[in-house]
């Protein structure tokens, strides 16, 4: 058992003793390339901070205001405008131009698959804003409205229009991914006007 233990101390001190030689030759060889501590902190620092922004920038590139991939649905907007109700010309609509593409398996319109969410915000609160369907200007480009709301092909791709109304004219409106989780691959804030 004496044996075992000595045997046992010798194997610890030997491998102790080389992680110091370890230590000493890297740390006379930061001295030799005149690295002190504190600057090796502040590159350390420096590291962290440029893979933070790194990941910031990619966070930012991978949201965008243009198109929006949910997997089965992929809309890339157009063009966007505000137009008046043919009903009533205090009622404002924001008409959004999407090219449209069905990578599901059923036959789905671009309004009901629920790629878009528009918001508006007062002071106190965030409002859903309510589709337009219905409210447009009988002149308003009538194809690409009805396409809208036309069932289009799994693997198809058509251009039409959707809307929403709006509930504060001269506030932003903001869209976004109808999602139920965190992650953000689309937003777009649109100014309206009074």
């Amino acid at each position: 058992m004496k044996k075992f233990l000595l045997t046992s101390a010798l194997v610890s001190v030997f491998v102790l003793s080389a992680c110091g030689d370890t230590n000493e030759e890297s740390n006379s060889s930061d001295s030799e390339e005149g690295a002190t501590a504190e600057e090796n902190t502040d590159s350390t620092n420096d590291s962290e901070e440029s893979s933070e922004d790194v990941d910031d920038q990619n966070d930012s590139a991978a949201v965008s205001d243009t198109t929006l991939d949910t997997g089965d649905y992929v809309y890339e907007i157009k063009e966007i405008e505000q137009l008046e109700s043919q009903y009533d010309e205090n009622t404002k609509i924001l008409a959004i131009e999407v090219s449209f593409t069905n990578n599901s398996e059923d036959p789905t319109s671009p309004w009901m698959a629920q790629g878009f969410m528009a918001e508006q915000e007062t002071d106190t609160t965030v409002e859903t804003l309510m589709g337009s369907n219905g409210l447009y200007p009988e002149d308003y480009k009538p194809e690409l409205v009805d396409m809208g709301d036309t069932d289009i092909k799994p693997g198809a791709t058509v251009d039409a229009v959707i809307g929403y109304e709006i509930m504060y004219p001269g506030e932003p409106v903001t869209l976004k991914e109808f999602s139920f989780t965190d992650d953000v691959s689309f937003e777009r804030v649109v100014e309206t006007t009074e």
